[in-house]
């Protein structure tokens, strides 16, 4: 723990309110950056070693994929990781279409777009195939209804 962690968590809450009142004018904005810009190229090195560690300590955490998908169901469709293993039990373990398992892929969350319930998991190949039956589907039934008038 460098020592600028440390000062954050002894005075967490006014650390916090500093952050939320930095550079607040469009003026201040632009005198930060400019002095970011003039650090960066005055202290290049240390500045790719941080990037590096940084990028390298994201990279390599063994939960941050775990995480990252279950604040992703939980923001997106307010499921949890439980809510979803439930759904694909009660879908038999596959596509509520095609009833095929999952592969090296997890099943996508169908959702209504305009409400935002979620109707099912569907794989890729059933979720694809009915986003464009959903997109096209007007002009795809008109198109069949006038094909079977029309003989060539």
């Amino acid at each position: 723990m460098d020592k600028h962690q440390r000062y954050r968590l002894k005075d967490l809450e006014g650390y916090r309110k500093r952050k939320r009142e930095y550079a607040r004018t469009p003026e201040e904005r632009a005198k930060r950056t400019a002095y970011m810009r003039e650090w960066r190229e005055k202290n290049r090195q240390r500045h790719n070693e941080l990037c590096s560690q940084s990028y390298h300590r994201r990279k390599n955490d063994p939960g941050r994929k775990e995480a990252k998908d279950r604040a992703h169901l939980k923001y997106r469709y307010g499921l949890t990781p439980d809510d979803y293993d439930a759904m694909l039990a009660a879908q038999g373990g596959g596509c509520a279409i095609c009833r095929k398992p999952p592969g090296k892929r997890r099943l996508h969350i169908d959702h209504c777009h305009e409400t935002g319930r979620v109707r099912g998991l569907l794989c890729t190949g059933c979720n694809t195939r009915l986003g464009w039956w959903e997109r096209y589907q007007d002009q795809a039934l008109a198109y069949l209804s006038l094909s079977n008038r029309i003989v060539w």
